[in-house]
């Protein structure tokens, strides 16, 4: 099998967060496009009203210092695994903007996968509505020692994307908030996790816009995760992709699960595929002052 299928397999499988994920996640992406499309999805005064609930805030979830790493696997099979991390924040294009990481390392002991390391970096801001919203996203290919592979940048000034995809190729696209190019989902989905909304979010991925539907469900639900000595009540969000195929782009349905906690952890992504699903799993948790412990972590 050569380099392009064993890449396929294995990005095909891993990229759920996406959020998780993708991970979102885990939280990865949606058919409307327009100036005022936050208005049409979700009023700011129902935001608030949420928020209100005991929602987590952007700032809530940044000052909690954590560290996340999770166990992909299909089957019986550990695919790899996916660390997330807050960055220290920077300065671009004049304005403080908070980091987020996601590292993807792939299980090498499986046949025809083979090692593979990929970086997610995003930087971003809240926006008035408490959203946080991207102003740049790339991908290092790691383990190829390819910097900025993927580069996605939003200008809201001329309100376009620019792109540059793996393979080389650059355009652009019309700007429609609260833009990402998927990351951020691991941010976005703990604001309503548990909040009783559907929601929206567009995605650039693949050289075109998606969007990302949710059900934030209220129901509660008991499970166990590695990362917890005792099960814990978690809430379930499900939702689907439209318009999208690609890295932190996976298609189709998923589900994801997060903590009951001021936080709303997430703790699990489950993607559909045509022969189970692919499943993502909190199996380690560090929260406090995030230096030091997650500099270990990503070692």
């Amino acid at each position: 099998m050569n380099y392009w299928t064993k890449k396929a397999s294995f990005l095909g499988l891993m990229n759920t967060r996406q959020a998780v994920f993708r991970l979102s996640l885990l939280f990865v992406t949606q058919t409307v496009a327009s100036a005022s499309y936050f208005e049409q999805q979700i009023h700011k005064l129902d935001l608030e009203g949420i928020l209100a609930k005991g929602q987590p805030t952007v700032p809530d979830i940044l000052s909690a210092g954590e560290w996340f790493r999770y166990e992909v696997s299909y089957g019986f099979f550990t695919l790899g695994w996916v660390e997330v991390s807050i960055l220290p924040d920077t300065v671009y294009n004049g304005r403080v903007h908070h980091h987020l990481q996601t590292r993807m390392i792939s299980n090498d002991r499986l046949p025809l996968i083979g090692y593979e390391q990929d970086e997610f970096h995003t930087f971003f801001y809240v926006n008035e509505d408490g959203l946080p919203v991207s102003s740049l996203f790339w991908k290092d290919n790691v383990d190829e020692e390819e910097l900025d592979e993927i580069v996605y940048r939003f200008d809201r000034e001329t309100e376009q994307v620019f792109y540059k995809e793996e393979d080389e190729t650059t355009g652009e696209l019309s700007l429609v908030e609260p833009a990402t190019a998927g990351h951020i989902v691991f941010v976005y989905s703990r604001l309503f996790a548990g909040g009783g909304a559907n929601t929206e979010l567009p995605v650039y991925v693949s050289k075109k816009l998606g969007y990302l539907d949710f059900d934030h469900s209220s129901a509660t639900e008991m499970r166990a995760y590695e990362a917890f000595e005792e099960p814990i009540a978690t809430y379930k969000t499900n939702g689907r992709t439209v318009d999208i195929v690609g890295p932190f782009g996976f298609s189709g349905r998923f589900a994801a699960f997060f903590g009951q906690d001021d936080l709303r952890i997430p703790l699990e992504a489950r993607v559909k595929m045509f022969l189970g699903s692919a499943v993502v799993k909190l199996i380690e948790y560090r929260k406090g002052n995030s230096g030091q412990a997650i500099r270990q972590g990503m070692e």
